[in-house]
């Protein structure tokens, strides 16, 4: 009788519990310079889905500290390369966006540009899907 409790408790105790994807709506910048997002983070996977107006979106891979989650997005185009790296908090939910641009083609004389923008997101509730 005990090896057969003993053998539930051991399948009731070691089966995973996966967590539900989190959405989030952020908003980051000033008031001339606003940037919205929509962030979907699945931390089982390892994964968030970035999307903003107009269509940009992409996927990355987060990196999922106790406190925080980061992400970024790496573009090259016409000898530039634009570095987008994503944090956001898991305590208060703040958001930040750090921006660098550099030359691929003259790095030794063209300048790195850093531009950095704050802000916060909510989690939002998903409604009941059919699919």
């Amino acid at each position: 009788m005990n090896k057969y409790l003993f053998g539930a408790s051991v399948c009731l105790f070691s089966i995973n519990v996966f967590a539900k994807p989190v959405y989030l709506e952020c908003l980051v910048g000033s008031d001339d310079s606003e940037t919205k997002f929509s962030a979907k983070v699945d931390e089982d996977s390892g994964k968030i889905t970035h999307s903003q107006k107009g269509g940009f979106a992409f996927n990355s891979e987060g990196f999922f500290a106790v406190d925080k989650i980061t992400y970024q997005r790496i573009d090259m185009f016409s000898g530039i390369k634009m570095v987008r790296r994503y944090e956001i908090s898991r305590v208060d939910l703040s958001a930040s966006v750090n921006t660098e641009t550099t030359s691929v083609e003259f790095p030794d004389k063209i300048k790195p540009t850093y531009l950095s923008s704050k802000g916060k997101c909510e989690i939002v509730k998903v409604q009941e899907r059919k699919f």
